[in-house]
């Protein structure tokens, strides 16, 4: 196999386009990297859309667990693989220490209404979550506590991006991930399924004790500067706020998160 060592390749020119959400959005793909990923991703291949696969032979080599990896790669037949250059490879990253391999992935397609009407476990709303990294934890707690479907308000960071992808560790795959346009519309349909929808505010009293965990529930989390938007605090059923000391006023959203889906998990397991 031939080593691409041109900027001007046009697999290399497509991969580094992914690092902008335009082009992720144009091209319905993003990429994984990362030796403990993509050999995730191998392991689950018939259940993901593999694009290809690109790998720096340089930079496995000098990774942990590089030479594992490669061995599996080369012997690769229902794969498309492309070798870089490592200076090439670094290029087309946001990696500032790339390990050498990454995946370009299609995005995941999900049809919201049948997500809905068969979802097995509680739901996550995100509200205007702008921060990548908190989206990142949010995503790996979700996964963590049993939460399979995470709908996001349109003006909700792209869950594509690299930054998140880095954070989530390979749970991107693991939670259905779905970006809707009209949330009120969808807090309707997920009450005609018996869903109650629990907001979170710092105005109210309410714990989390006090919630009927016997039902389904919908967890809305906000903006990270201005909370859940008053339109939807106005079609929850409960609102509710986490017990803490009053040393500090509020919690990162990912930690909230985090807390509401563990003490969720605990009542319902």
């Amino acid at each position: 196999m031939n080593t691409i060592v041109s900027k001007s390749n046009e697999r290399v020119k497509f991969i580094k386009s992914l690092n902008d959400k335009k082009y992720r959005n144009l091209y319905g793909a993003f990429y994984l990297e990362g030796i403990k990923v993509v050999s995730e991703i191998l392991q689950n291949k018939k259940a993901i859309d593999i694009m290809f696969i690109a790998y720096s032979k340089e930079l496995l080599l000098k990774a942990n667990g590089g030479e594992k990896i490669l061995s599996k790669l080369e012997k690769e037949d229902n794969i498309e693989l492309i070798c870089l250059d490592e200076n090439i490879f670094s290029y087309v990253t946001d990696t500032i220490t790339p390990q050498g391999v990454l995946a370009v992935v299609k995005i995941p397609k999900y049809d919201i209404d049948y997500e809905i009407k068969n979802c097995k476990t509680n739901i996550l709303i995100l509200d205007r979550v702008q921060d990548l990294g908190n989206i990142g934890t949010i995503i790996r707690s979700a996964n963590a506590f049993l939460i399979d479907v995470i709908i996001c308000t349109s003006g909700t960071a792209d869950v594509y991006s690299p930054k998140v992808i880095r954070a989530t560790m390979g749970a991107i795959f693991k939670v259905k991930v779905i970006y809707v346009d009209n949330i009120l519309e969808i807090i309707d349909k997920l009450k005609a399924q018996k869903y109650l929808i629990i907001g979170t505010s710092l105005n109210k009293n309410n714990s989390l004790e006090s919630l009927d965990y016997s039902k389904k529930h919908a967890y809305v989390m906000g903006n990270e500067a201005q909370g859940v938007k008053s339109d939807i605090l106005n079609m929850c059923d409960s609102l509710v706020k986490i017990d803490m000391s009053n040393n500090i006023e509020s919690l990162n959203v990912a930690v909230a998160t985090s807390i509401i889906l563990y003490e969720q998990y605990k009542k319902r397991k």
